[in-house]
């Protein structure tokens, strides 16, 4: 297991099930001292892209979904995302098979609007 998945699985909390809105909800809070800031950037840390991509997948695999990701179709960063701050990922299908759309939010605050395709089985 990577450095990164070991980090993105320590900030992770319990993934919640939300069947009204068709969507699961998972909240995630880095340390200052998290492995995924290494480097990224001293003196002023930011939440590398590929970490927020790696939240989705970690998302989809608690829910049992395959996490082998095909492909990222569109990935929109919107505001960076630093130590210390609340993190709440929502993941949903997306239109097509194999989609699923994730979004993350710090407070009201919309971060991230990330779409993966998962591998076909």
């Amino acid at each position: 297991m990577s450095v990164m998945r070991r980090a993105v699985l320590h900030a992770a909390s319990q993934l919640e099930h939300l069947p009204e809105q068709g969507a699961w909800r998972q909240s995630f809070c880095f340390a200052a001292d998290s492995a995924v800031f290494a480097g990224h950037f001293p003196g002023h840390p930011v939440l590398p892209a590929v970490v927020q991509v790696l939240m989705a997948q970690v998302a989809l695999e608690a829910i049992g979904q395959s996490a082998d990701l095909a492909c990222v179709p569109q990935a929109k960063f919107l505001a960076p995302l630093g130590p210390d701050v609340d993190i709440l990922l929502t993941l949903s299908k997306g239109r097509r098979e194999g989609r699923w759309e994730c979004t993350l939010h710090s407070g009201e605050t919309l971060a991230a609007r990330i779409q993966v395709e998962v591998a076909a089985p």
